[in-house]
């Protein structure tokens, strides 16, 4: 592989885990997307008028409509293209399977090769997860702690049996409400 193709992440590396010093938010193609990890934070007092529609479903699903609903939506809020979907898909798995006793992570390690993630086998080669950690990287899914470690987003690694996801629609300045 060149080294052009390899990730040259950026230096120095954060001492601390950049996502748990309160709400982050990206611009992606035209859109803000934050991420939280309470609803507290998910409230913008310079939203202007208060009057707004909610509709909050709340849907039991098994536990594998539930990683999919994540993952899906996770895809969507952030644009994600398909070697980043697949690199996060394999990075939940790693996270789920390396828990520490109180259910929680901070980092993991992510050691790619021989077409492996940490030994074993992901249907990825070596560019395609490098282009999809790039993305990941880049659109605050993960950062970089070290080589081969990374640090996690908590409002998208958790542990818990619940994930809200929003999508809030606002109108264009000069269009009315009706």
């Amino acid at each position: 592989m060149s080294d052009d193709a390899q990730l040259r992440p950026p230096a120095p590396f954060p001492a601390n885990n950049p996502f748990t010093s309160g709400a982050k938010e990206i611009q992606i193609q035209g859109k803000t997307v934050k991420t939280r990890t309470t609803p507290r934070e998910l409230m913008d007092p310079n939203a202007g008028d208060v009057g707004a529609g909610v509709v909050h479903v709340i849907e039991d699903v098994n536990e594998k409509r539930f990683w999919e609903a994540l993952t899906d939506g996770v895809r969507a809020a952030f644009d994600l293209g398909s070697s980043a979907y697949e690199v996060f898909k394999a990075t939940l798995v790693e996270y789920q399977q390396t828990k520490t006793s109180d259910g929680h992570r901070d980092s993991l390690t992510l050691s790619f090769s021989d077409d492996k993630l940490n030994g074993k086998k992901t249907g990825m080669n070596e560019a395609q997860f490098q282009s999809g950690l790039k993305e990941l990287l880049s659109k605050g899914v993960l950062s970089q702690k070290a080589a081969d470690q990374y640090w996690l987003n908590h409002a998208l690694f958790f542990n818990g049996n619940g994930v809200i996801l929003i999508k809030e629609y606002r109108l264009l300045p000069g269009e009315s409400a009706g």
